[in-house]
């Protein structure tokens, strides 16, 4: 048996424009996610960590970043690093795998199948790294390990498919089930799977060490793979700095910003103890709310500031009136609502959510609550 440490995906150097002034905060916690994942490797006495690719975002990313990254694995000389380049960090004449001096201690596995031999650890360890931003999968692993009593781990970067139509190095369970390893560590896909396994070969993909956008909910981490012939236990380490959560949020008994905000508020606290504070979050407003309630958005917004490290907030919540009464009103709302509540019934499926939407922001309008922007 031999423990490793599984991980890929961290995108060091990549920058979320969508959070404005905090994006370069969040640059930043990608190298200390790093630094978290090899202290955790130390502490753990692991001695061998995988890196499944796209370590850094792109082969033009920040030099001290860089540097901080070959200064944290030089100083763990006792764990062996092996790294497959994936398509955001090819090996190409940027890359600063090929124009940089390298720790002795990282193993970067190059452009055509290969593999490193470890034999203080009885391990070998297979894979190859992009070249450019696409490559081309294999039908299977070209070199088959020998039979013997050493481990055999493939580290590549790519999508498991059930054909090689794919620019991103498809790999097919036939790649898997005929390639002889013990586990096959991946990465590139950025939600982490459970240990699957394909003939004798187990593999996974470890996911993201932090999450980069609101379809990359909770928390995110590595996987400690615990390793054997014909066996392979996976622990999942969570190492997110904070995470994006989307949180839908009842706001039906407010009836100002401020009455919002701390409805908003005490929600994320209920949910998250005292974390709350720390996370990135899509709120979703939610609920029928009065028509005399007051929801602006950007007052809602500015109130979070300072309360959360970042939050958005979409306002889909519905007025609570009664409709029918309503469209018997001798009035241009009433007549406006009659003739909504006669197309949504007869709409079906999204047609019908859409209508609904729309009858809601139509209302909103005859109360002046509607923002130019708000239907988005």
């Amino acid at each position: 048996m031999i423990k490793i440490l599984h991980c890929a995906d961290f995108h060091i150097g990549a920058a979320d424009s969508t959070l404005g002034s905090i994006a370069e905060k969040r640059r930043v916690e990608a190298v200390l996610s790093f630094e978290k994942v090899i202290d955790i490797a130390k502490e753990k006495e692991i001695k061998l960590i995988a890196i499944a690719g796209d370590l850094f975002d792109s082969n033009s990313c920040d030099s001290s970043f860089v540097d901080t990254v070959l200064s944290k694995i030089a100083s763990v000389p006792e764990i062996k690093v092996v790294f497959a380049a994936g398509n955001h960090d090819p090996l190409d004449s940027l890359s600063p795998f090929t124009s940089r001096s390298l720790p002795e201690n990282l193993f970067v596995l190059p452009e055509t199948d290969s593999y490193f031999t470890f034999d203080d650890l009885k391990i070998r360890v297979y894979g190859r790294s992009f070249s450019s931003a696409t490559l081309q999968g294999e039908p299977v692993f070209s070199l088959l390990p020998p039979k013997d009593d050493y481990i055999n781990l493939l580290v590549q970067h790519g999508d498991l498919k059930s054909d090689l139509k794919s620019d991103y190095n498809a790999i097919t369970p036939r790649f898997v089930k005929e390639s002889g390893m013990d586990y096959i560590a991946l990465g590139h896909i950025h939600k982490r799977s459970d240990a699957l396994k394909l003939g004798n070969t187990y593999f996974a993909y470890c996911g993201c060490p932090e999450g980069q956008g609101f379809d990359e909910l909770d928390q995110k981490g590595v996987y400690i793979a615990e390793i054997g012939k014909g066996s392979c236990t996976l622990e999942f380490v969570p190492v997110s700095f904070r995470i994006h959560a989307h949180e839908k949020i009842d706001i039906s008994s407010c009836f100002t910003p401020s009455q919002i905000t701390a409805c908003v508020l005490s929600a994320l606290k209920e949910k998250y103890g005292e974390d709350y504070r720390k996370n990135i979050y899509k709120i979703e407003l939610t609920g029928a709310v009065a028509e005399n309630a007051v929801i602006n958005l950007s007052e809602i917004s500015a109130r979070l500031v300072g309360e959360v490290f970042y939050a958005k907030v979409k306002d889909s919540t519905t007025l609570a009136v009664d409709f029918e009464e309503l469209s018997k009103e001798a009035s241009l709302k009433g007549i406006f609502v009659k003739n909504m509540l006669f197309r949504i019934e007869k709409a079906q499926g999204e047609e019908k959510e859409f209508l609904l939407d729309a009858m809601n922001l139509g209302l909103r309008a005859f109360l002046s609550e509607v923002k130019f922007d708000e239907a988005e």
